[in-house]
Order: structure tokens, then sequence, then C-alpha cells
């Protein structure tokens, strides 16, 4: 039965002891003392190279009123934090085992639904989409970035109010055994895969590997629905053979999708992007837009769609949500510069499928528009002993952009054969150098890499100026 969890109750669940006042434990959980703002809860973690301990001084000043720290740390802590007593301190023999833990069983009291998305691309705009499509109609929780690790899901679901209809999770991989992990601890009852396609390939091996780790979703105890990726052969055909005594909901162009995508229009505008996307289903014709940039979203949105009616939302509904979403930073936001130019922002991740598609937008918007095409690609990491291979596919399309400025070791392969329009560099203060540069006027600059290479920092100094970084 749902009800308002003490950290004295969650203390119990980890056999562990509470010290100082008692105090309900839902409310913002964080692990890094910089974020922590007044009343949020602070779990110290032991990292490889930090440990949160030498940090609950800066958690406690900045207003932690609720810690979670190990056992053995808390005769030193008690001697260098003053304000120690007037907190209430969890001491546990561990944090991250005991963070999960508490997370699992408050997850178990408060008994949502739950909704598991995962793939190689998507995950965080068809969570946002998905999430806006069903506050609608119900209380709906979910991350307020992309926590999608075990310790991610963790603060996550302890952030979540008691009286939470459905919460929304977003679940990733790089190995074998992490989405299993995570669905082990917090079973999804509904679960969406995005896409499958070749990212982490150093953990993974090949595609057949993406495809096992990302099934991995799939192994919830309490599943009873799953929507995916109609137009992956690989998910596609597995998934005819699996999973029969399942509700599967398909999206895609394929004509026997449940969601079928009969049409994509992208465009800029004066409020940025614009993707305005046509489906057919057996309740007839439906037309949705959202302020996103790309073909590719309406895939994202198709999913969203699909899981609004499940939960029983009006197609009325599910149109207004779709077009009230906000794009998110990194994944698409298109920003106006001066001489009629754009920044398309790429910036937070990217692999094989999502760089390629990046591309394709770009090129798709400046033949529509009568744009030039510039380009930042950052190289793509984790793609083992198959990099060079994918990094000549996507200099392979580049043809067409007026120039394409290149960061990275992945960039500098032996085997690669560059285009004329590129140029490498190794760093980011030289690439930064390049395109200052170049003056662009009636363009669109796309920028794309690994998140490693920080290229947001070079969207802030293209957009807001050098004050910024």
């Amino acid at each position: 039965m749902k009800h308002a969890v003490m950290a004295s109750e969650a203390a119990g669940w980890c056999g562990s002891s509470l010290y100082g006042p008692d105090t309900q434990i839902c409310r913002v959980w964080k692990s890094d003392s910089r974020d922590i703002a007044p009343g949020d809860a602070f779990v110290a973690l032991k990292g490889a190279n930090v440990d949160g301990h030498m940090f609950v001084r800066q958690a406690i000043d900045r207003g932690a009123r609720l810690l979670l720290v190990n056992l053995s740390e808390m005769e030193r802590l008690s001697h260098e934090c003053p304000g120690f007593s007037g907190v209430s301190v969890v001491a546990v023999p561990d944090t991250s085992s005991a963070l999960v833990r508490i997370a699992q069983m408050y997850l178990e009291v408060q008994d949502p639904k739950v909704i598991g998305i995962t793939g190689s691309v998507g995950k965080t705009t068809t969570r946002e989409l998905v999430v806006s499509v069903l506050k609608r109609r119900y209380k709906v929780h979910s991350a307020i970035r992309s926590f999608n690790t075990v310790i991610g899901c963790s603060l996550t679901i302890l952030a979540m109010s008691e009286d939470t209809d459905i919460l929304v999770l977003e679940l990733g991989t790089n190995h074998f055994g992490e989405i299993s992990e995570m669905v082990s601890l917090f079973p999804p009852d509904f679960v969406i895969i995005t896409e499958v396609a070749p990212a982490h390939l150093e953990g993974f091996g090949n595609l057949e590997g993406v495809l096992r780790a990302k099934l991995e979703i799939c192994s919830s105890a309490k599943l009873t629905g799953i929507i995916y990726n109609a137009d992956n052969f690989i998910l596609n055909e597995y998934m005819s053979y699996n999973f029969n005594n399942i509700l599967k909901i398909t999206v895609g162009k394929r004509k026997n999708a449940d969601i079928r995508i009969i049409g994509v229009n992208v465009s800029l505008g004066s409020s940025g992007g614009r993707t305005v996307a046509d489906f057919s289903s057996k309740d007839g014709f439906f037309t949705a837009e959202a302020p996103l940039f790309g073909m590719h979203h309406a895939y994202n949105m198709g999913y969203a769609y699909a899981a609004g009616k499940y939960f029983g939302i009006s197609e009325e509904d599910i149109r207004a949500s779709l077009a009230g979403s906000k794009p998110i930073a990194g994944r698409g936001i298109c920003k106006k510069l001066k001489n009629n130019s754009w920044v398309i922002d790429e910036s937070y991740n990217a692999n094989p499928s999502s760089m390629g598609a990046a591309i394709d937008n770009a090129l798709g918007i400046a033949g529509a528009q009568k744009y030039k095409m510039y380009a930042v690609l950052g190289g793509m990491k984790e793609l083992g002993e198959d990099s060079a291979f994918w990094h000549q596919k996507m200099l392979d399309k580049l043809i067409g952009f007026e120039k394409v400025f290149l960061l990275g070791d992945e960039w500098y392969a032996g085997s690669l054969l560059l285009p004329a329009n590129t140029e490498r560099s190794r760093t980011f203060e030289e690439i930064m150098e390049k395109v200052a540069a170049c003056r662009i006027s009636d363009g669109v600059i796309l920028i794309k890499g690994s998140n490693s290479y920080g290229l947001k920092r070079l969207v802030a100094l293209l957009t807001e100026g050098p004050d910024v970084y």
C-alpha cells in the first residue's frame, strides 16, 4: 500500500541505522555535491577516482537534509561537519548497494506502472514525448536527464512522489547483463525498443550482440506490452517469433506496421526545427507535429502515440502534447545565427545510426530551403575493430557539404579516404579556430560527435559567445 516512506524505514531495508531526525525519503536525490539544492538528499558514492564522502560538508552547506553515507566514515564526518547532527543520516556498509536497495523497495511499496525505454538511439527524446503525452491523464514521473544506469534509475525512483501513477525509466547499456540487472531490480510493465543499431560494439561485438543486449529489457516478469521499431529488420524478425503471449505494437514505414508512418516533413522556421508526421493505424489517419528536427523523430512521435493510445489518451490530447513538447539540448535543437544561418545542435552523443541520420537531415533541409551545408563531426567512440569501417561510411555521406571539420583520432585511421571538403583536427582549440575562420552565411552547420569531445562548448561559443565557456 502506498505511503510516505521515512528514512528510518529505508534504513531498516538495508539493515542499517538512522542518525538524526527522521524524515521522508521522497525528495530529489543527487550524487554530486555541486548540484545540491536546499532539501535534497545526498548519496556519497565511492568511485574509481573520487570519493563522495570528501564532499559531504559541501552538500550540507548547500542544504542537503538527508545523507546516505558509509558507516565506516561516520566518526570522521561527525568531527569534520559541525552541522552534521541536524541532518538525517542513513549509515550503511556500502552506499552504492544501499541506494539501489532503497530504490527497489520504495518502488515496490509505491507500485506505479513502469514503462522502460531502451534502444541504440532515441531513448531520451522518446521518453520525453511519452511523458508529455501521458501527463494529460496521469501523474507521471521520469528522470530529469539521461539517468539510464542502475544508479541513475535509483536516483530517479527516489524522487518519485507517492501518488505517481506511471514511472518512465530509460535503460542504457554498454555491456551484457546491465539491462537485465535493472529489469530485475525495477521490472517494467511495458517497454519500448526504439532501435537496434551499431553502438558500443566494443562491448557487444556486432549487431546481433546489440540486439541481445537490448532484448534484456523484455525479461521482466511483469511485462504486458512491447512497442518496437518495425523497420529494424533484425529486431522485427526476432519479435515475429517471440513474445507471442505479449501485446506487441509496431511503429514504422512497413505496410503491416500497427502505427504506420506514411509521410514526414521537416522544416526550419522562426521558432527552430519542426517535424510533421502522418500516421495510419486501425483507428484511421493521424497527423502530429513536434518542435523537433529530423525525419527520425517520426518514429519517436509514433512510439509516444502508441503509448498514449495504450493508456487511453485521446488523439486530440496526444496531438496537443506532441505539439507542446520541447526539444532537448544536444539532440537536434536548431539555433539561429547571424547572416541567415543556423546551428543544428546534435552534440550530445554519436553512433553510426544517429550520425548518419543527422547528416541526412541536414542535407535534406539544405536542399529544401537552399542553405549551404557545413558540419563539425567528432569521432564516434566504442566501435571496436569496426571503427574505421563506420567512420568511412560517414565520410562517404559528405558529398554536398561546403566544408566539414573532423575532430578526433578516429578520423586519422590510415585506411580512411577523406573527401576534399573535409579537414581534420585532434584538439577542440584547433577546430574552433578553423570554424571561426570559416565565414558562414545562408548556411546550416551541423554539430555532432561523441559526448567526450565536448562539442556542446562549440555550440555555446557559436550561439552565445565566448563568455559562456
